[in-house]
């Protein structure tokens, strides 16, 4: 790998480690208060939709399709607000997340130990579409 293909890995790793941890804060503080408020609605939209854009320059396909998955449903769920997401599904968002989350984390220490992104996000798309499909 050249200095510049290091360097960019190096910015994609940190950037996206860096928002995970961001992600992770946030998940703390709204299973709390289970619910995810707006501010934390437009956050968690707007790190998904950096992981996602940034994971597909690098053909990090697995990440990027988790990322892009969850960005979708928190789309929804900003353009209707969290009160479209009725009490009896709210604790499967909460899993789907902290579930996506780990998945995205694993990818991208895969990356991080240069080993194949060979994890399987079929169960975990699915998982994202069909909550998706039931809160909308």
């Amino acid at each position: 790998m050249n200095k510049a293909m290091e360097s960019m890995l190096d910015t994609y790793l940190f950037e996206t480690n860096s928002l995970l941890e961001q992600l992770d804060e946030i998940m703390i503080e709204a299973e709390k208060n289970d619910t995810f408020s707006e501010n934390d609605v437009n956050s968690i939209f707007r790190i998904m939709h950096t992981i996602k854009g940034s994971s597909a320059m690098m053909e990090f396909t697995p990440i990027a399709t988790i990322a892009h998955r969850i960005e979708d449903l928190f789309f929804f769920i900003r353009e209707n607000g969290m009160d479209s997401v009725k009490e009896e599904y709210r604790p499967d968002l909460f899993n789907m997340m902290f579930e996506s989350t780990d998945a995205l984390r694993l990818g991208v220490e895969k990356v991080e130990q240069d080993e194949p992104l060979d994890i399987g996000v079929e169960k975990q798309i699915e998982g994202i579409n069909s909550l998706l499909n039931r809160i909308s």
